[in-house]
């Protein structure tokens, strides 16, 4: 796949099948929730580390990505003071970038909530950053626990943020794809049941459940 494809196909899926694709595994901190959610947040993303309470590279990287892309930024998870605020995002809105996460604060909710760009933070303070550096720009970073590279792929939802490494990216959309068929067909047969005429329950259990207790029993 293309990344373009790549995108367009996560659009359809979700970050819960997407983590459950990928065994749980490189989903950030529940503690990243949407501060203004609107839709779904897919991009490719670009990585920002800053200082504690320092947002002078946040600056650099809104004029350094491109439109769609999404800007992760390690704010190792500072109380200290809001990264961003309306006015950084409003930026970053009107050069095309879709989103912006940080392991970190941000401020100015009430103007963020009209806003079309969807901000992942740990949540909302008023006291302003300073902008004096140091940090880095398209390097390695962690974010809520997470390590994330420059074009990895990013899904967040209402259900929280997960990381998709751009080289597995196809396997695990595929994976998610075939989440999501198993659980169409699973909601279908269990809103089917109907419960005062039925005496078998058999065909509405999972089919591993019994499976798993009989080998948990013999261990």
């Amino acid at each position: 796949m293309t990344d373009k494809e790549i995108i367009s196909r996560l659009e359809k899926l979700s970050s819960t099948l997407i983590a459950d694709g990928m065994n749980y595994e490189n989903v950030m901190s529940y503690f990243i929730k949407p501060m203004n959610y609107k839709k779904i947040l897919v991009g490719k993303a670009r990585t920002i580390s800053v200082y504690p309470g320092d947002n002078l590279y946040i600056h650099y990287g809104i004029y350094e990505a491109k439109p769609g892309e999404i800007l992760v930024v390690d704010g190792k998870g500072s109380t200290v003071s809001a990264y961003i605020g309306n006015l950084m995002a409003a930026t970053a809105e009107n050069l095309g970038i879709k989103g912006i996460v940080i392991d970190g604060l941000v401020r100015d909710k009430r103007e963020l909530e009209e806003m079309d760009i969807q901000i992942y933070a740990r949540g909302v303070y008023s006291k302003g950053p300073r902008k004096n550096g140091p940090g880095t720009f398209d390097e390695t970073i962690q974010c809520g626990g997470t390590v994330v590279n420059t074009s990895d792929f990013i899904i967040a939802d209402e259900d929280g943020v997960v990381v998709i490494p751009h080289n597995y990216a196809e396997e695990y959309v595929v994976k998610a794809e075939n989440k999501l068929k198993y659980e169409a067909e699973r909601l279908s047969t269990i809103q089917a049941f109907n419960r005062d005429k039925a005496i078998d329950t058999s065909e509405l259990e999972p089919k591993w459940l019994r499976e798993t207790l009989k080998q948990q029993s013999n261990r």
